[in-house]
């Protein structure tokens, strides 16, 4: 099995986001049977209640990402700071990478 990580933009409408990364998670895996979808917008849920900065956050999304296979970069990712340090890791583990 494939672990994609899916490189949503989060910031500005967290809500919405959310609902968006979870739609596309479903999307996604109802035609890649094959793929484990790691979201972080879901993963780091518990952090809504701890002080945690922006650096802290995507840190720990870096480390989830070096276990992956794959990064899937959603809609929007270029305006996203976490997603273009996510793509960035992305390149220089040689990972694949893949676009909405």
């Amino acid at each position: 099995m494939k672990l994609v990580y899916l490189s949503h933009p989060f910031t500005g409408n967290e809500v919405e986001n959310r609902q968006d990364a979870r739609a596309l998670c479903s999307d996604l895996k109802e035609e890649h049977k094959e793929w484990c979808l790691i979201n972080p917008l879901d993963n780091f849920m518990w952090t809504q209640n701890i002080k945690l900065s922006h650096g802290e956050i995507l840190a720990m999304c870096l480390e989830i990402l070096k276990a992956c296979d794959s990064i899937y970069l959603c809609h929007g990712w270029e305006q996203n700071i976490g997603c273009r340090e996510e793509k960035k890791l992305a390149e220089e583990m040689g990972m694949e990478i893949l676009y909405e």
